[in-house]
């Protein structure tokens, strides 16, 4: 189930001044806003009925009818299931634990599944396809992701390297040409090493593909191509969990995209790849 007030909430603070009073209007009413007409929503948090459409577009839906009705599900929901979503160590007990911890992953995938463009996707495989070299770049808790992608793409006998180290991402990038790709995985967006990098691919003319979370960042402006997750962690922010399974699927999406692409070749490669090491 997408989670229209988790997405609110989450995008507050990137929001304009005209979406915050939309999103909080929303927050505080959200069963009045599922029966009201546009005009009277506009009325009610002082904006129009164009910037209501706009808002419900901002939070990865296409319209004002789609909001209401996955907003209608999402209230239906947290009143029959009345479980919190914040994890408390000191109060929950190991079931409660266990409960949350898979609920919030299986959000975040509804969540992200409901935003990302496949259009964009099938682009960035194709890029990673026919690219000579795909560079690929991550740091903190992406890393795993980028050395899972960069592992199955050698199996299809795609050319990529992962790293984690700036300066050797740097040295790379200094040495590549405009036929090879970078693909950075990063939840903010906003590290400074990651910045550093884009940056780098931009002024050599380098097509980048980011794949991060859905606010504004330096990083993905700068990006050729953005495949955009939602922000999901709950009260241990630090952790980035459930964001970490959502980077991993969109990965297997995107491998599965350039295997399509590949046709019967795929198989074959795979193949080789499983005997060579088994």
């Amino acid at each position: 189930m997408f989670s229209v007030l988790s997405q609110i909430s989450k995008r507050l603070e990137y929001m304009t001044p005209v979406e915050q009073r939309i999103a909080r209007f929303m927050l505080d009413n959200p069963t009045q806003v599922i029966n009201m007409p546009v005009k009277d929503i506009a009325e009610q948090s002082n904006t129009s009925d164009a910037a209501i459409v706009r808002f419900a577009k901002r939070v990865g839906l296409a319209g004002i009818k789609e909001l209401k009705v996955e907003l209608a599900k999402e209230l239906h929901t947290l009143e029959k299931e009345k479980i919190s979503r914040v994890i408390d160590l000191e109060v929950d007990n190991h079931k409660d634990i266990f409960e949350k911890v898979f609920k919030n992953t299986i959000q975040a995938l509804y969540n992200t599944e409901k935003i990302v463009s496949r259009e964009v996707m099938k682009e960035a495989a194709h890029e990673i396809l026919n690219a000579k070299n795909t560079f690929i770049y991550a740091v903190g808790d992406s890393s795993n992701v980028g050395q899972d992608i960069e592992q199955k793409l050698h199996c299809v006998n795609v050319n990529a390297f992962f790293t984690s180290d700036k300066y050797l991402c740097l040295t790379r990038l200094s040495n590549a040409c405009e036929s090879d790709v970078l693909f950075v995985i990063t939840l903010s967006g906003k590290t400074q090493e990651v910045i550093e990098v884009v940056k780098k691919a931009k002024s050599l003319g380098i097509k980048t593909i980011i794949l991060t979370q859905n606010h504004a960042s330096i990083a993905k402006r700068h990006s050729d191509l953005a495949i955009e997750i939602t922000e999901e962690e709950t009260n241990i922010q630090y952790m980035n969990m459930t964001s970490r399974i959502a980077e991993l699927v969109i990965c297997d999406v995107l491998f599965f995209y350039i295997c399509k692409e590949l046709g019967t070749k795929a198989y074959d490669n795979i193949i080789k790849s499983y005997d060579a090491t088994h």
